[in-house]
């Protein structure tokens, strides 16, 4: 399994518009349904960090992110996406890719 980590800096105010851009578009949901995707969140910032939201997926293996970073459906949501970000227009939108080393879990879930 390997894990892709999408850093997302939304345009100043617009925050709220770009989660409810991945809600209506439904962005989660289809990347979740994509071959080789385990699961799909969206996560908010809740400090001063310089991104204001993150995309962490896990997916079987990098070669099944790559189809999902290739997909068409994906890119045509670019421009809609990248008007409410605060980035280069001609910067290319994609995560990194991590492999699991070690995980710690709580004492709760080992029960």
């Amino acid at each position: 399994m390997v894990r892709s980590v999408l850093t997302l800096r939304a345009a100043a105010g617009l925050g709220e518009k770009l989660e409810a851009f991945y809600a209506d578009q439904r962005i989660l949901e289809v990347a979740r349904a994509f071959p080789g995707c385990r699961a799909a969140e969206l996560l908010r910032s809740v400090d001063d960090s310089p991104a204001t939201h993150l995309v962490i997926a896990d997916w079987d293996t990098a070669a099944d992110y790559q189809n999902w970073v290739d997909n068409p459906w994906r890119a045509s949501l670019s421009e809609g996406l990248f008007a409410l970000l605060d980035k280069p227009d001609d910067e290319p939108l994609v995560g990194g890719v991590f492999e699991l080393v070690e995980t710690l879990l709580s004492k709760e879930e080992h029960q």
